[in-house]
């Protein structure tokens, strides 16, 4: 385990792009632990294939909640250093990596692992490569190096610890940039998606864009947990569990999931779905996380303080939650970039 650690923490920090056959290898397998993920936590949906909803209810643990990451590998590398306090580990080495060595911490990452959000700058410098026709520049190649060793690393981390690492589907999570089935072509501070698929068409090709694409078709769409709900985004509309195991028969909830914009909710839809998903009525102390949109804080309350937004781009912060405390959202709120430096 210290050397999957150490090939981790060299991927994070390389210098140089994957190479094509250890990265589309990495994909493949990725992408086959994800369509074969049909668990007692994760529901196989109507026709056999693993389902929208990963449901840790009956088996809970310490867990930590990472927002958007948006092609930060440093924000990866400390959270996995994050030392976990003594009462949860009694090893010398309390790191988050050696707690999942353990077995005694899981992982749910909101997602959104590409298109970085810490300046502008960047994008606008991308943009005048393309616009000279330039695809694969200077810019757009510091951009996609912290992109992909993002990737990379959270792919070795679910096939390392298939059990404990999810990654939740973001909007960002299309690849090739299509419109269609919940997804929608995406541009913020430029044209990102497109140009993130022109890179990757002109680096590496067909093959691993198609396998990118297959691999983020398969990823889940909303957990359930003891006393908390993550998805991306804020829901718009209220669905049944059932509904969430077969996700992939209505497109709308995979939009409502990962799409939906900040006041766009005109109803209570989060404490519907909270009882739903938990099995309980009295939601005190129970929240629903999410990202997607971000806010100025640590975090953001909506919907009678019941859902919390947590994404801020601008900040290294996780939500850890003890399953045998009630969560305090001033003390599960980590903010790792004031607890170490980065690299």
């Amino acid at each position: 385990m210290l050397k999957d650690f150490s090939r981790i923490k060299e991927g994070l920090f390389s210098v140089n792009l994957p190479d094509h056959d250890y990265f589309f290898n990495l994909c493949e397998k990725t992408c086959d632990l994800l369509e074969k993920e049909i668990t007692n936590y994760r529901p196989a949906d109507n026709k056999g294939r693993a389902g929208g909803l990963l449901d840790f209810t009956k088996n809970p643990l310490p867990t930590v909640i990472v927002p958007d990451i948006h092609a930060r590998p440093d924000f990866i590398f400390n959270i996995l250093n994050y030392k976990l306090p003594k009462e949860y580990i009694s090893y010398s080495d309390r790191s988050l990596f050696h707690a999942l060595k353990k077995g005694l911490v899981r992982i749910i990452c909101v997602g959104d692992a590409l298109h970085t959000e810490k300046t502008i700058l960047r994008w606008q410098a991308i943009q005048a490569e393309f616009d000279s026709r330039i695809y694969t520049g200077p810019a757009m190649s510091a951009e996609m190096l912290e992109g992909l060793n993002t990737i990379t690393a959270l792919m070795e981390l679910k096939l390392l610890f298939p059990d404990l690492v999810h990654f939740i589907k973001g909007n960002h999570e299309n690849i090739l940039n299509k419109s269609g089935n919940g997804d929608y072509a995406f541009r913020k501070y430029a044209d990102e998606g497109n140009m993130v698929k022109k890179f990757m068409f002109e680096i590496y090709g067909d093959d691993i864009l198609y396998m990118i694409s297959c691999l983020e078709k398969e990823l889940p769409l909303i957990s359930a947990n003891k006393d908390f709900v993550v998805s991306h985004a804020e829901p718009e509309n209220i669905y049944s569990r059932e509904e969430f195991i077969n996700v992939r028969e209505n497109p709308n909830i995979i939009e409502d999931l990962i799409w939906t914009a900040n006041g766009d909710v005109t109803h209570a839809t989060v404490p519907a779905i909270m009882k739903e998903l938990l099995n309980k009525e009295n939601l005190q102390d129970s929240y629903y996380f999410a990202g997607h949109r971000p806010v100025n804080g640590d975090y953001l309350l909506r919907q009678n303080g019941l859902f919390v937004q947590i994404h801020n781009p601008s900040k290294q912060n996780i939500v850890f939650i003890d399953p045998n405390k009630n969560i305090n959202l001033e003390e599960s709120i980590i903010h790792l970039d004031k607890k170490r430096g980065k690299k």
